[in-house]
């Protein structure tokens, strides 16, 4: 296939869409840059050597996936989050002044009204609260250098990588998730214990290439909000008990539709332009095998998580039992799971992520590493069963017994 200087050779299609590539700017004499207009990535169509087909080489500079449709799509999520929040706010006081105030009166006489949010649940409506007010509980405990000095070491190398800040708390999950949030003025980069068991170095470089595109590109900031708003809403509306004509319900299921409309094509692509950050920096083999196994561990751990019973004398913590259990699988098992997993045969569909089969094709598109470091992620960690423990002791803690105001007489 010849190609002259400022030809666009005939063929290319995005690996990411599949959609052909378009011309983009004048040609060059080492190459001609190419475009996806669909994603906004950038390409070079070069000749390596003479007599070989032109291939595609990703440009450095690649453009951010999503341009303005996803940017309108933000903006009008964002705007439905205080459009819903207004319409509960006059929906519940026009109900309160047409007769609402009976119910609610009863309600508050059983010391069942504490906030204005009972008082929508009151009248049959839903008040969604999105702040995060203990990031202990919700998130994990936070850690520093001393505990994981490999670990933060690999991630300031990734963030240099992708030209973004480290966040200021790394926090380690109970669960097998890893994810960025922010609250008020912080961020952390949440990193769930149990994929340290089963993550390779060089498959942990991948997700947390992942997790820092996600902060580079702010969508823990400007996305994650209106996440975690419509994640509460469904919560809410599906936990409500039985039919109702209230019109503050039916105004909640009429923007939760509304919302998942807006979502789903903003977190597909902030997905995929993440994985494609995971496959330039880790290599699109570790990445591919990154994707695989936390899709295998998360209903593993749901598992091990239903049958393990910490009332039991002298068993291990639950994440030791879990690394003992990880361990013990046959060979043949983790495959038929795998094959289970990119039939589609194995979880819950997830309307916030792409395909599994379809995220595979992208990161196997990018060059594998040479010499991937193949050592256990579970040794980027100080002290492995400590924190083991400290984790084990937080999900399952008792209330304290609270002392006594009495003092025995003479003291």
């Amino acid at each position: 296939m010849g190609q002259g200087q400022g030809q666009v050779p005939a063929g290319f299609v995005c690996p990411g869409c599949g959609i052909g590539l378009e011309p983009l700017g004048n040609g060059t004499q080492d190459g001609t840059r190419l475009i996806c207009r669909r994603c906004g990535e950038t390409f070079r169509a070069r000749r390596r050597t003479a007599g070989e087909a032109p291939s595609l080489v990703r440009a450095a500079e690649a453009a951010p996936v999503g341009n303005l449709s996803l940017a309108l799509r933000g903006v009008a999520l964002r705007a439905l989050e205080q459009t819903y929040r207004a319409g509960v706010s006059v929906g519940t006081l026009m109900m309160l002044a047409l007769g609402g105030f009976v119910p609610v009166m009863g309600d508050w006489l059983r010391d069942e009204i504490n906030s204005w949010g009972d008082v929508v649940e009151a009248l049959g409506g839903v008040w969604v609260v999105t702040e995060t007010q203990d990031p202990d509980a919700d998130l994990g405990p936070a850690i520093v250098y001393g505990d994981a000095p490999t670990l933060f070491s690999a991630i300031g190398d990734v963030s240099r990588r992708l030209g973004a800040k480290p966040p200021r708390q790394v926090r380690l999950s109970y669960l097998p998730c890893c994810g960025v949030v922010a609250w008020r003025r912080s961020s952390a980069l949440v990193l769930g214990l149990p994929l340290l068991h089963v993550l390779t170095m060089a498959e942990l470089r991948a997700v947390l290439a992942h997790e820092m595109a996600h902060l580079a590109r702010g969508d823990a900031t400007r996305s994650a909000r209106s996440a975690r708003f419509v994640h509460a809403l469904d919560q809410a509306i599906d936990q409500l008990p039985g039919p109702s004509r209230s019109p503050l319900r039916l105004w909640a299921q009429l923007c939760r539709r509304r919302a998942d409309s807006l979502l789903a094509p903003i977190a597909h692509g902030q997905e995929a332009r993440a994985d494609r950050s995971a496959a330039a920096v880790a290599g699109g083999a570790a990445a591919a095998s990154a994707l695989v196994k936390v899709a295998v561990v998360q209903p593993l751990f749901r598992e091990v998580l239903e049958h393990y019973d910490p009332t039991t004398p002298d068993a291990p913590n639950l994440y030791a039992f879990f690394r003992e259990f990880w361990n013990r699988l046959p060979d043949a098992l983790h495959t038929e799971m795998r094959l289970q997993l990119l039939a589609g045969r194995h979880g819950v569909p997830d309307r916030l992520h792409p395909p599994l089969p379809d995220r595979l094709t992208v990161v196997q598109s990018y060059p594998h590493r040479d010499l991937p470091d193949t050592s256990a992620a579970k040794y980027s960690l100080s002290d492995l069963e400590a924190l083991e423990q400290m984790l084990h002791n937080r999900l399952f803690s008792t209330p304290g017994i609270e002392p006594s105001v009495f003092h025995r007489a003479g003291t």
